[in-house]
């Protein structure tokens, strides 16, 4: 049988009947991501930031080849996750859905540096020299065939892929339940030690709030992360709680540092706040669009005020 073909420390893993997980090169870091395989009449492939070999090598322990995908369903415009979509639309001429706030970002390239809103910065050249080398086939544009809709079910056959779109981490990002809620591929909500990244112009901190609160109103009992390397079937509300009170951890950093003088969003990017470390110059595009999402969410609350200089200054709760 296929799932003998299948381990912890194999490409794909088996999630429930009709789903499988296959893995992401690189422990399903970025600049990788997990897929979701849904073997049913309409041969359906969720995200395509896996490597093509893995892709490849998953659909293979099932008796299928690249040509056999029938449907791709994409949770976001990043590039870890729409990744070899338009390669093997090219290959198999086949459905290629998003949400409708995707397309600018999934079709061309210029759409999804607007999205990110890395145009003019100083470490943009960086950034599209790491694309060049690493990713190429994320600069050409890619072709979108239709559209899903939040809570409307995907027909695969005999079950359903049931998107939930859950912005935040981007403005058209989404979550899909497998076969009904109590299975759910969490994507970039992805229980990572790290914590929600919000670090596009079209990210939202406070929404990420509220996208993760969704996902815990559905108390699901088996949860794919996009970044992790197995399903997740124990203390998932425990761990979506740790994952959301990263978010006020990041707030109560901000303010403390500020009223230790680090008042600008530089200073505060320089040291750095939110990643542990910058590994690369342009990772700090990131922390600065992150710490800008907390700061304008802090001065909505009154916890921040800002000077006309861009000085930063922690106030009292009313």
């Amino acid at each position: 049988m296929a799932e003998s073909k299948m381990n912890d420390r194999a490409v794909m893993t088996k999630i429930a009947d009709h789903f499988y997980l296959i893995r992401g090169d690189n422990r399903s870091r970025f600049p990788e991501a997990n897929c979701v395989l849904v073997d049913d009449k309409i041969l359906t492939l969720i995200d395509a930031g896996a490597s093509l070999n893995n892709i490849k090598q998953g659909l293979a322990v099932l008796d299928y080849a690249i040509e056999d995908l029938d449907r791709i369903v994409l949770s976001h415009f990043h590039i870890d996750h729409k990744g070899y979509a338009n390669h093997i639309h090219e290959i198999t001429n086949c459905e290629v859905i998003c949400h409708k706030l995707a397309d600018k970002g999934v079709q061309t390239f210029e759409g999804m540096v607007d999205y990110y809103g890395i145009d003019g910065h100083r470490f943009y050249d960086d950034w599209g020299r790491f694309l060049k080398q690493r990713l190429p086939h994320v600069t050409r544009e890619y072709n979108v065939t239709g559209h899903f809709t939040d809570d409307t079910p995907i027909d695969c056959g005999q079950t359903q892929v049931i998107p939930l779109h859950t912005p935040g981490h981007t403005i058209d990002h989404t979550c899909f339940g497998l076969g009904g809620y109590e299975k759910l591929m969490l994507v970039d909500i992805d229980l990572t030690g790290f914590g929600p990244w919000y670090g596009n112009e079209v990210s939202d901190v406070d929404e990420f709030r509220a996208s993760i609160r969704r996902i815990r109103r559905l108390k699901p009992k088996i949860v794919v992360s996009g970044h992790l390397q197995k399903p997740i079937s124990r203390n998932i509300e425990h761990k979506l709680k740790l994952y959301l009170n990263k978010i006020d951890e990041r707030d109560n950093e901000i303010l403390r540092l500020v009223s230790k003088g680090y008042d600008t969003v530089q200073k505060l990017a320089n040291r750095p706040t939110i990643y542990p470390r910058i590994p690369r110059d342009l990772f700090l595009v990131f922390e600065e669009f992150m710490l800008q999402k907390h700061i304008e969410s802090l001065e909505a609350k009154g916890l921040l005020s800002r000077s006309e200089e861009g000085t930063l200054r922690a106030e009292s709760p009313q």
